[in-house]
């Protein structure tokens, strides 16, 4: 090999490791930045927290911090991204594609324990969200970013979720998503941040439990598939057409009215099993074991 070419890729390999050592520097100095500030906003809220304090727990100079950060603000943006991202991580699991996957009932009750836990557990998260709570009078701009980072990201992949499941038979995949994340952060506040689980109890599987069982107690087992790009439905073939090629009403002129009815899991698990056997829906059955005994002699004959 020429003895050029040699020391040219000496060069650039001592370059590359310098360059790695480089990286590795930089975000150990981050890492302890980012620490420092952590240990200042606790103790001392932002308002008061001073960059000379930061300096000094992190261990480095202030010209270092600055290097890095452009001011206190843009400090504080960073703890909080850092934070939700490593949490947001830890309750979605997005590097797995199957996290998603499964029956409805499965998902939620592993997204909602996955919540209460990674925020029951880190009691440093709790302690910045009283924080950026405090200081939003004077700062909103710190409370729109963790709002920014953490429930608007949440919420749009629940909506996801929920749309993408129309055999809940939710209304409103939005305001389901709400329910859902409102129902465990009211929870986190009431009982971890004020302090409140002796005063109104409230064990965290109990609250999943019934949480998960509002949102999934009208699935139906025969759900319509949405194509997930169009958003178009596929028609039932449960009603028939005439000629014209309109639907026939089921029952003549006789009006229908909106109804509630209670009944066990067991019956609305039959019911639906029925309904989907003769291509029917629910309220359909229902009608009809009302009109005809001899379906039901039928039904209960088989």
């Amino acid at each position: 090999m020429n003895r050029y070419k040699l020391l040219d890729m000496r060069r650039k390999m001592r370059t590359t490791e310098d360059e790695h050592s480089e990286r590795v520097l930089s975000a150990d100095k981050v890492e302890a930045i980012l620490a420092g500030a952590m240990q200042e906003f606790l103790a001392h809220g932002f308002a008061a927290a001073t960059m000379d304090r930061v300096t000094a727990a992190a261990g480095v100079s202030k010209t270092t911090v600055y290097s890095y950060f452009q001011d206190k603000e843009d400090l504080f943006t960073k703890l909080i991204e850092q934070l939700t991202e490593d949490g947001y991580e830890e309750v979605f699991n997005p590097h797995d594609p199957q996290f998603l996957q499964g029956e409805p009932q499965v998902v939620l009750r592993r997204i909602a324990t996955n919540i209460l836990n990674e925020t029951t557990c880190e009691n440093i998260f709790l302690n910045l969200v009283r924080v950026i709570i405090g200081e939003s009078g004077r700062f909103p701009s710190l409370a729109r970013i963790f709002i920014e980072k953490t429930d608007k990201r949440i919420l749009e992949l629940m909506t996801g979720y929920f749309a993408a499941h129309p055999e809940l038979q939710l209304p409103d995949p939005e305001v389901a998503a709400r329910m859902f994340l409102g129902t465990l952060v009211h929870y986190t506040i009431l009982q971890y941040m004020l302090h409140g689980a002796d005063i109104v109890p409230m064990e965290g599987d109990r609250l999943i439990d019934n949480l998960v069982h509002v949102l999934t107690k009208n699935q139906t087992t025969n759900a319509v598939s949405v194509n997930q790009f169009s958003g178009t439905r596929q028609k039932s073939s449960r009603r028939k057409r005439n000629a014209a090629g309109k639907f026939e009403k089921d029952y003549g002129n006789e009006p229908k009215q909106l109804r509630s009815i209670r009944l066990t899991d067991t019956a609305w698990e039959k019911l639906a099993e029925i309904a989907a056997k003769h291509n029917l829906t629910r309220s359909e059955m229902i009608e009809i074991f009302a009109r005809n005994d001899a379906f039901v002699s039928e039904e209960s004959n088989s």
